[in-house]
């Protein structure tokens, strides 16, 4: 991973915990679905998914979520409020598009948990870039309505006809005419073959695991399941 100084161009607050960041960054290069940390001066290093996608260089989004105020997410905010510039190093992470084939017959599926949606909207917004042919399935869950952000890109994004999202919200509430339940039950729902299937899948562990038992279970392969979550927790054997 390559340190680089990167400006802050600004930090918006997008709900009651999710900050988006747009950094400005010169004499880089990512791959879609790759990541950067964020170093702090008190020498801690923080790992952010790249928002973003490679053709909106030179700037670089971020989707953060903030808990707490005891949160190592807040220091990172409030660093980013009060600094004109900030360091990273970047990128790093094997779980993107150039690790999947080009010349897929059966869906892509692109699955995301909270702010896992990052990872997943800069290889969506990649393969638009590209022109895609595959279909491409953009799966994104959340807890609740309030949890939900950027829903007017969800809602007015312009993409071909074979890329599509679906916004799943845990539970139900009188202010979302959107689906609701597990988001493994909306993939599963809407796709009953998945042997030749790939997924990226971007969330908490327990998340990333619990979603591909799930779609194991339905034929999907784990060689062709992508995650970062594989290189810092890995799976435990089964019995």
């Amino acid at each position: 991973m390559k340190d680089v100084n990167a400006k802050v161009i600004r930090v918006e607050s997008l709900n009651s915990t999710v900050y988006k960041v747009d950094l400005e960054v010169n004499d880089c290069q990512f791959i879609a679905g790759q990541y950067l940390m964020i170093a702090l001066p008190t020498g801690e290093k923080v790992p952010y998914s790249i928002g973003s996608a490679p053709h909106e260089l030179p700037t670089i989004s971020l989707y953060i979520l903030v808990a707490d105020q005891e949160s190592l997410a807040f220091k990172v905010v409030d660093h980013l409020k009060n600094s004109a510039s900030v360091t990273l190093l970047l990128a790093g992470g094997d779980a993107h598009i150039e690790t999947s084939p080009t010349d897929l017959n059966a869906p892509l599926l692109l699955i995301a948990g909270g702010t896992g949606f990052a990872q997943m909207k800069s290889i969506f917004d990649d393969l638009v870039h590209k022109a895609y042919q595959g279909q491409v399935h953009f799966y994104w869950g959340l807890r609740t309505k309030a949890d939900t952000f950027v829903m007017d890109w969800i809602n007015n994004h312009q993409s071909p006809d074979n890329f599509h999202i679906h916004v799943v919200v845990n539970e139900k509430s009188d202010d979302w005419n959107g689906r609701t339940g597990w988001l493994y039950e909306a993939i599963l729902e809407d796709h009953l073959e998945l042997q030749d299937s790939h997924a990226f899948i971007s969330g908490s562990v327990g998340m990333v695991y619990g979603t591909l038992d799930q779609l194991e279970a339905k034929g999907i392969q784990e060689a062709n399941c992508h995650s970062d979550v594989f290189a810092y927790a890995p799976r435990p054997k089964k019995d």
